[in-house]
C-alpha cells in the first residue's frame, strides 16, 4: 500500500511538471505557429516569395528568412521576416515558432 505522503509527493511532481511544460509553450490563440525555415538570404531577393512579408530592418540587403507553417488546414502558408533573436541566424530546415498576427515579434528558434 502506498502512503499518503508518497501520493502527495507524486501529485506535486506531476502538477509541477505540467506547469513547467505550459510555461514554455507558445499560445496558438495569440498567433504563434510551429514553422520551418525554407530559405534564408537577402530581403530584396526573398520578400516576393512569401505569402506575407513582415519586412526587415535595413532594407533590401538585410538578412531575411522565409518560413512555412500550417494554419489549421492541409495547405501551408509562408511568412517572410528579418527578425530573430540577436546572436543567432536561422538556417534552412530549422524548426521555429512564428507569430502570424504580430510582424514585430521575432522568430523563436525551437
Amino acid at each position: 500500500m502506498i502512503s499518503k505522503g508518497r501520493v502527495a509527493m507524486l501529485w506535486a511532481l506531476a502538477l509541477g511538471g505540467c506547469t513547467a511544460l505550459d510555461a514554455h509553450s507558445f499560445d496558438h490563440a495569440a498567433g504563434w505557429r510551429a514553422a520551418q525555415v525554407v530559405s534564408v538570404g537577402q530581403a530584396g531577393d526573398l520578400a516576393g516569395t512569401a505569402d506575407r512579408d513582415c519586412g526587415a530592418d535595413g532594407g533590401a540587403t538585410a538578412r531575411y528568412a522565409v518560413v512555412r507553417y500550417r494554419n489549421g488546414g492541409v495547405h501551408t502558408r509562408s511568412l517572410g521576416t528579418g527578425r530573430w533573436p540577436a546572436g543567432s541566424e536561422p538556417k534552412v530546415g530549422d524548426a521555429v515558432h512564428v507569430n502570424i498576427l504580430d510582424c514585430t515579434a521575432p522568430l523563436a528558434l525551437r
